[in-house]
């Protein structure tokens, strides 16, 4: 059983230390100009982080606002992104106003990145030994199919006493 649940914990903490390595090596690769974003991705970079920072910030509110949806995640993890929300509205509001030149998009974006991975990362290692409820629930169901099996084996591993209308058809067939 054990086993069973730190399994369950350590692929939950995986996705998040992978989407936190991916964001680090996306920061890095931008931050050293590695990878050159177009025009044309800097627009839609805008469009996609305002959208994001206000879905970001719609999440964090519709927890904090609903007993259902808090009870099924962490609060902490809502809250270490509103940073990131209020950083991507100005970022992207200065961004339509003005025409910043390419070095405010190198700077700016890995910024995005580097706080994403750092977020992430923290987020795996503290889940790891306090699981979100969603994972609790996994570990709990886990645990319920784990002890189902065994509740049947005890079931089937005791003796079947036989029925009186067998064993009065029994008799009838010796006699």
């Amino acid at each position: 059983m054990e086993k069973t649940i730190k399994k369950i914990k350590l692929i939950y903490s995986g996705e998040l230390l992978l989407f936190a390595v991916v964001f680090l090596t996306l920061g890095i690769l931008e931050l050293l100009a590695v990878i050159k974003l177009s025009d044309n991705f800097q627009l839609i970079f805008k469009i996609i982080t305002l959208v994001g920072a206000t879905i970001i910030t719609g999440d964090f509110i519709w927890v904090m606002v609903s007993p259902k949806r808090k009870k099924k995640n962490s609060i902490m993890d809502k809250a270490m992104l509103l940073p990131i929300a209020l950083y991507l509205y100005v970022f992207d509001i200065y961004g339509f106003i003005t025409s910043p030149g390419y070095g405010y998009y190198q700077i700016g974006v890995p910024i995005v990145f580097i706080y994403l991975s750092c977020a992430y990362t923290f987020q795996a290692i503290y889940h790891y030994y306090k699981p979100v409820p969603s994972v609790i629930e996994m570990i709990e169901e886990a645990k319920a199919n784990e002890n189902a099996p065994k509740v049947e084996e005890a079931v089937d591993a005791q003796p079947v006493e036989e029925s009186p209308v067998e064993e009065q058809e029994e008799n009838k067939e010796e006699q």
